[in-house]
């Protein structure tokens, strides 16, 4: 027995009828899809996606919720952002469409966002541009009353994606999640909006201490992904260390990459093993994602 979950942060739109239908069966209640990333979709990209390609991003996962909640018995919620990862071309543009998606019952979350020194197919976007369209939409977030999913990001080679990848950071590696996070937060911070409803998603060893040390973000701790293979070991040492307030499960699970489709019901059952109390697993798999979210569950 697992026990029921939240899957705080995937890209599950990007599965097939089989991995939703045995995800339903290990315990997940509810599933939060971050929207607008292209390079989810297996598209190659001559050129910096625009208007119409992110509008349907975001418009496709929308109205498909209703019917996956109806066949596979889980509540979806949906996230809208303009994500760094991949250029965007009139960005501008959709951040006036943007509201119309905070304002659906369906939205329950501004992002993935942040800055990236990275993008998919070599389509290089400045570090000015992006911040400008990061404060942007935190000043919408703000106005809407929506969380953010912070997204962190992650090294990366040519080899692991379609097409090649554009790289602009001056940073060491080690050190690269940590120095951006700092960043979107610096510029989130300018907006006044509330921190606390700022989830910091692929938290790592470079950032969890910081997370939790020097601001009032949550940690979205991704498990399921070969792109940042994390094991339930970490996640139960720092679960002990820091405690399970602030800190909530997402697989990341996507498309393009191998995952591990039960990554998150195994760290619930790896959390009980080690002995930790039922209380603290149910914060970290369930409680802290329901409240961030505000879902009716």
């Amino acid at each position: 027995m697992f026990g029921e979950y939240i899957d705080s942060h995937n890209h599950m739109h990007a599965l097939n009828w089989d991995e939703w239908e045995l995800l339903g069966t290990t315990g997940m209640r509810a599933a939060v899809l971050s929207c607008g990333n292209p390079h989810l979709y297996r598209e190659v990209w001559d050129e910096a996606p625009g208007y119409d390609d992110i509008m349907r991003f975001w418009e496709g996962p929308v109205e498909m919720i209703r019917a996956l909640e109806a066949q596979h018995f889980i509540q979806i919620r949906c996230a809208v952002g303009i994500s760094s990862m991949t250029r965007v071309s009139d960005w501008e543009n959709l951040l006036e469409e943007m509201p119309g998606f905070l304002e659906d019952e369906s939205v329950v979350a501004l992002g993935e966002i942040g800055l990236d020194p990275t993008q998919y197919f070599s389509l290089t976007w400045p570090m000015e541009e992006q911040t400008t369209c990061l404060e942007a939409q935190a000043e919408l977030a703000k106005k809407y009353d929506k969380p953010i999913i912070l997204h962190t990001p992650t090294p990366k080679k040519s080899k692991d994606f379609l097409g090649d990848v554009a790289v602009q950071a001056d940073v060491p590696p080690e050190q690269i999640r940590l120095h951006y996070m700092q960043k979107d937060l610096e510029i989130i911070r300018k907006t006044g909006f509330d921190e606390a409803k700022v989830a910091v998603d692929h938290t790592d060893a470079t950032t969890v201490g910081h997370i939790h040390e020097h601001t009032r973000a949550m940690c979205a701790v991704s498990i399921g992904s070969a792109l940042r293979p994390l094991q339930p070991a970490q996640v139960i040492e720092w679960v002990e260390r820091f405690g399970p307030d602030r800190i909530m499960l997402n697989s990341d699970h996507l498309g393009y990459r191998p995952i591990d489709i039960l990554s998150v019901p195994k760290t619930l059952r790896a959390m009980r093993n080690a002995g930790l109390p039922e209380e603290a697993i149910r914060k970290v798999s369930f409680e802290n994602a329901r409240k961030f979210y505000n879902l009716a569950l």
